[in-house]
């Protein structure tokens, strides 16, 4: 029994090498360049999207490679969404995407590609003196159908936000065929036609223009003391194709309460700020249609800077939860 270390230790040490063995067959060493450092498309063919990355050493060759990659989903996606931002401002002014939405498309992205470039294999590695080169190879099939998968899920929740027949879902469904419109840019990318879309951009723009021959007045009663909560309600409501009234006759009533107070922290330099919210929503005959609440407490170097933070996350949450109100 005492000598199964010593062998266990001599098939080890015998694997270890003829793994660094193989992994040296793989990188070609001096002579000529090869074509594929040159031409990498020509030499991958139709079945793989490929990039060459050169670095001082083998890791940041491959490091490049796969950055090259990237840079190209990136580029190509980059300009898709610029096509969609172009047609959201000319044909529905009053749904432009906020910065917000477009820091979140852009997110959505490098997740996906992220995802995608999971899949990159460096199949070939080359030295020549000082410079390492190598060669990422992304298989299209396998990424198409990554990319297809996110594209049906999202034309769902298109279609279910269309069908909701809600004008307050209507900005979201425009949101989600953004990102879906960068995910087709990755189709193209990849070389794969798109396939058919339960719902579409145009017939989006139809519902759009619909609603538009068809206004919402609102009536925003502030109640509280924070003047800009009420001015972002009444901002985002306006963006989303709704019309700020200050008289009857209205469609809807939105009343916003809210309260603030300085807390006490004891710690030099820093100050407390808590603010609570409540949103009540009221048809014309005064009955209560939806509600949503606030609550949050921040800590900063000022009140000024404590405040703007806590109004960015009133923003968001009001976006996120502007269904709650019922206002269709």
């Amino acid at each position: 029994m005492k000598f199964w270390p010593i062998i266990l230790v001599a098939i080890l040490i015998s694997s270890c090498a003829s793994h660094n063995k193989g992994a040296d067959e793989q990188m070609s060493v001096g002579g000529s360049i090869p074509n594929w450092v040159n031409d990498p498309f020509e030499f991958c063919g139709s079945e793989f999207l490929c990039a060459v990355g050169e670095g001082t050493s083998l890791l940041n060759a491959e490091s490049e490679a796969r950055k090259s990659l990237a840079k190209i989903f990136r580029v190509r996606v980059s300009g898709q969404t610029d096509v969609s931002q172009s047609s959201s401002s000319i044909a529905s002014p009053d749904l432009l995407q906020s910065a917000g939405v477009y820091q979140e498309m852009q997110s959505h992205t490098r997740e996906v590609v992220d995802e995608v470039l999971e899949g990159v294999i460096t199949s070939k590695k080359h030295r020549d003196g000082e410079a390492f080169f190598a060669l990422a190879q992304l298989p299209k099939r396998t990424s198409s159908k990554l990319v297809k998968s996110r594209i049906e899920k999202l034309s769902d929740e298109i279609e279910l936000a269309y069908n909701s027949e809600r004008r307050s879902m209507l900005p979201k469904a425009f949101e989600l065929e953004a990102k879906r419109a960068e995910l087709e840019g990755f189709l193209i990318i990849l070389g794969i036609p798109s396939f058919d879309r339960s719902v579409s951009r145009g017939q989006l723009l139809s519902k759009k223009a619909e609603y538009d021959a068809d206004p919402r007045f609102i009536f925003i009663d502030h109640q509280g003391k924070w003047d800009a909560m009420a001015k972002t309600v009444s901002g985002e409501l306006i963006s989303l194709g709704y019309k700020i009234v200050r008289k009857k006759p209205y469609h809807f009533k939105v009343v916003i309460e809210n309260q603030s107070r300085r807390e006490y922290l004891n710690v030099k330099g820093f100050e407390r700020y808590h603010v609570n919210a409540k949103l009540t929503a009221y048809d014309p005959s005064g009955e209560v249609i939806g509600a949503m609440a606030f609550d949050r407490t921040e800590n900063g170097r000022s009140i000024s800077q404590i405040q703007s933070q806590i109004l960015e996350s009133f923003r968001d949450q009001f976006i996120n939860n502007v269904s709650q109100l019922q206002l269709d």
